[in-house]
């Protein structure tokens, strides 16, 4: 079986898109950017498609170069905007982690989440049902007009069972997909 991993801080930072705090109190200074491989895209405060498919070419790239295959990028049917891969981790456990991260940080941690956060997420068309049947089961009543994670967890009124019914759901539908797949509320 083919290994397949994303790094922890990668997903977290995606999920919360945070960035690590400056000595300044969160103001800083262009000198203070913790991220300066990111400015282009992040200068206007906006990441355009463009942009956030060259962050995720330049990821790869620089994940490749440090020697670990990476699987081209396709689209989550989750939310229908984040591109999802997988790597393929060899060595030790800690250069391994340290080279995605390096890598994460340097292209792709912060235009990820300004690009995904921006846009309309919409679940794909056949993950659907599949999310809606796992929620029913567990007592749930639907509209019928849920299209994203945000409105099943609404529905749901428990954001964790919400979660979990989509993680089974695109297991089950997409089992093709890497096995970490980030789900933003």
């Amino acid at each position: 079986m083919r290994a397949r991993v994303v790094v922890i801080g990668l997903l977290l930072v995606t999920a919360t898109g945070c960035s690590p705090a400056t000595g300044d109190g969160g103001r800083g200074t262009p000198a203070d950017d913790p991220l300066p491989g990111q400015a282009w895209a992040l200068g206007d405060g906006k990441v355009t498609a463009a942009e956030y498919r060259t962050a995720m070419d330049r990821f790869i790239s620089c994940v490749q170069d440090a020697g670990y295959p990476v699987s081209d990028p396709v689209r989550s049917p989750v939310d229908g905007v984040t591109l999802l891969y997988d790597i393929e981790p060899s060595g030790e456990p800690e250069v391994y982690n340290e080279a995605v991260q390096r890598c994460n940080l340097s292209h792709l941690s912060m235009v990820e989440p300004t690009f995904v956060e921006a846009q309309r997420q919409v679940m794909d068309k056949k993950l659907r049902p599949a999310v809606a049947d796992c929620l029913r089961h567990q007592g749930v009543a639907l509209t019928g007009r849920e299209r994203n994670v945000a409105e099943f967890a609404a529905a749901a009124t428990d954001e964790p069972m919400a979660v979990e019914c989509v993680t089974k759901a695109w297991t089950k539908v997409y089992p093709e997909l890497p096995d970490q797949v980030p789900i933003r509320l």
